[in-house]
Formats: C-alpha cells, structure tokens, sequence
C-alpha cells in the first residue's frame, strides 16, 4: 500500500533505534533490500513518486517505441499479421497497447497513486504473459523478433516503473510460470534452451543490475533522510541559540540585546511613518535589602514572576517587554501617545502588586512594589531611543526620589517631571 501523507515530518526525530539503524546502515554500506516497516514504507512510496514521473516524462517515447515495434511488424511479418483475420494484432498488440495506456493514463488518477504497485504488478505480469507466448507459439525470425520485445519489457520495467527487487523476482517468474503452464495444457513445443537463454539469463543479469541500482538508491535515502535530520537538528539549535541571544534566562522574556534591536528598528520606523513611541522605564524598589534579607534564590524567583507580570500585562504582540538590567525593566510601546504609556502603568504596577510578594524591608509597601519613569517621542532626525531612555531614566530617579511605587512622566514641554503616585 502506498497510502503516504505529505508531511516533512523526518522519520528520524524522536526515534533513537531508526536513527541508529541508519546511521550503522550507512557507516558499513550494509546490503539491504528491505527497511523496517515506517523506513521501507517511505522508500517505496518515493519510488513510486519517482517511477510515476518517469512514466509522465517518458510517455511519449514509450508510445513512439509501441508504435515503430507495430510498424516494424507489419512491414517485415504482414503475412503473420494477416493471418488468420488479424488474430495476432487482437490477441497480442491490441491488449499490449492497452496495457501500455493503463501505464500511462492511470497514475494520473489518485487512488491509483496510492496503490501504484498494487496496479502495476499484475499488468507487467499481464504484458510479460503476452510476449512469453507470442515468442513460443511463433518460430523462426518473428520468434527471434519477439524476444526482443520482451527484452525491452524487462529492461523498462526495472528501470522505468521501478519495482522493488522482491517484487520485480515475485513478477518474473510468475510471468514464466503462467507462460509455460499455458503452454503445456495448449500443447505448444517450448524449447527450454532457448527460453533459459533469452528469458532466464536475460532475466537474471537485468535482476543483478537492478539490485545493484537498487541498493545504491536504498543508501542515497538513508543518507538524505540522515541529511535531512541534521538539517533540522542544526536548525533547531540555531533557533535554540537565537533564543538564548535575545531571552533573558532568569525572567523568560526579552533580554537588553533584543531591546537595543527592537527599539533601533521602531525608532527607524516610527522615524519613517512619524507615529509616536512611549517608553517605560521601572525598577523594582527596594531589591537590593529583598536580596540582602530574602536570598539570591528569593530574588531570582521575584524577578521571573516580575518579568512574566510585565510580560502579561501588555495589551499588543507590538510591545516589547525586556529586562534591561539587574533589576531594571523596559517596555517600549510603538505607535502609542503619552496616555496610552500611562494606562499601560497602571495596569503594570497593578499586576506586580497583585503579585502580593512579601517584602518586610521595603520603604514604599509590605509587599514588592516598583517605580516607572514614562517619556513619550515622536521620532526625528535630532533625537534617538537612547535620549528616550535617557529621559524615562530622569523620570524614573523622581519617581524613586519621590517616595517609590508610583510612575512620573517626563515631559519636553515643562520643566519639571509630572508626578502621579501609585499609592
């Protein structure tokens, strides 16, 4: 059964003994003609697909042959095909060029792509079946004729409809068995020495090539699905590594490589469509004497829980949440005036304080609580995202010289800081 979906999944993830198998396979060139089951399943399946296209490919060359083999008949064995009211064409020719058109018509159809083989095995017995006779119910130079047909008929079906070695052996001699059983219940002379000469030598030097060819293409798919693995392995860790670049390890989200990234390419595309950016700077109050009373352990486990409460509290996948430093956070919100910078305050400060961490020591609340300093730009050619961070760091000192827990937004117009408290 060819019954294969599309995916690209690789047969080789997730499974250590398939991955091993082929990789041993591959390292001692180990002769084989049959996979385990999900292996040999997808090779045939690609043989199938293969042969398919081949047959597309080629169909109007294997038409071109039919036809001249007809032609060649009828100029050089008119009386063999005159006779007897062309039994020779309706017996053999005619059924050959139906089985031919079957070839080439059928595996346009899906079902037939899906059991390919399961077709084409009983028509290749079918047409080996027809020439077998024809060369031994004829003698003389038309027989000599004939077991030229049949050459060509073994040639292309290793070669062209790709069977796989097992089946194209099981094919050849259940051909020569129907031919010589037909012959003897219809008393028909078979001379066996010529029969073993042009059918079972023949056959047999076609089989060593084709298992030759065939155990170079079972290597070749081990080696582009090994490929195949490694590619997506390297992919994975490149994405891994790409990860761990731009992710803050403690907090789960951005880290300040990322920010420095995002924020050049907001600034260049707010500089390019003049839509504003706002910009939050905060600090978590207090964490040094959290650290100093709490443990390490305790204020690693507060950051990541900070982190993933910034993370949440942001509305837009545009928002970029990073962790800019020690305890320092940094969202920067694109396409976002002034009261859009504030809201997004609140419901930040909102969320840490519903975090409800203890905090004995802290000077602003018995729980973790942190300050916000806001500023907010339209881009220009005389300014940069450092002067925005310079001027959230200004407001984010006042707000920390203010009493902490609470946000002040720098203003360009005013000279002193607008002051909100979070209390």
């Amino acid at each position: 059964m060819l019954r294969q979906d599309s995916r690209s999944n690789n047969l080789l993830n997730n499974d250590t003994d398939t991955l091993a198998y082929v990789e041993t396979t591959i390292a001692q060139k180990n002769i084989v003609f049959k996979f385990p089951k999900q292996l040999e399943e997808r090779f045939i399946y690609k043989r199938a697909k293969d042969s398919q296209a081949f047959i597309h490919t080629g169909r109007y060359l294997l038409v071109l042959l039919f036809l001249t083999i007809c032609l060649n008949v009828g100029l050089f064995f008119s009386d063999i095909v005159f006779y007897n009211n062309f039994e020779v064409v309706k017996s053999t020719y005619l059924p050959l060029a139906i089985a031919i058109a079957f070839i080439i018509l059928s595996p346009r159809l899906e079902y037939i792509q899906r059991y390919f083989y399961h077709f084409m095995a009983p028509v290749s017995i079918f047409i080996l079946y027809i020439i077998i006779n024809l060369s031994i119910m004829y003698d003389g130079d038309y027989s000599d004729f004939v077991i030229y047909h049949l050459m060509t008929a073994i040639s292309l079906m290793a070669f062209g409809l790709r069977f796989i070695l097992p089946l194209f052996v099981t094919i050849l001699f259940s051909a020569a068995f129907f031919s010589i059983t037909y012959a003897h219940f219809n008393n028909l002379p078979i001379i066996y020495a010529k029969f073993s000469n042009y059918y079972i030598v023949y056959s047999l030097v076609v089989m060593a090539l084709a298992a030759i060819s065939e155990w170079h293409e079972r290597i070749a798919f081990l080696q582009s699905l090994l490929l195949t693995h490694q590619t997506e392995e390297l992919k994975k860790l490149n994405e891994e590594l790409d990860q761990m670049a731009h992710e803050d390890a403690l907090t789960g989200i951005a880290n300040r490589r990322c920010f420095d990234e995002v924020s050049r390419k907001e600034w260049d595309r707010g500089l390019r469509d003049q839509q504003p950016l706002t910009l939050l700077l905060l600090d978590v109050d207090s964490f040094k004497k959290f650290n100093d009373f709490y443990g390490h352990g305790e204020g690693d486990n507060c950051l990541h829980n900070i982190g993933q409460a910034l993370k949440a509290s942001v509305m837009r996948t545009s928002d970029v949440v990073a962790r800019y430093g020690g305890e320092e956070f940094v969202i920067l919100l694109p396409n976002t005036k002034i009261g859009g910078g504030i809201k997004v305050a609140e419901r930040v400060s909102s969320f840490v304080d519903g975090l409800a961490i203890k905090h004995e020591y802290s000077d602003a609340a018995a729980h973790v609580t942190i300050s916000i300093g806001i500023t907010s730009m339209t881009a220009d050619h005389e300014h940069s995202i450092t002067d925005m961070l310079k001027q959230a760091d200004i407001a984010l000192y006042q707000a920390k010289a203010n009493g902490r827990h609470q946000y002040v937004v720098y203003s360009d117009i005013t000279t002193s800081p607008t002051v909100s408290s979070l209390l």
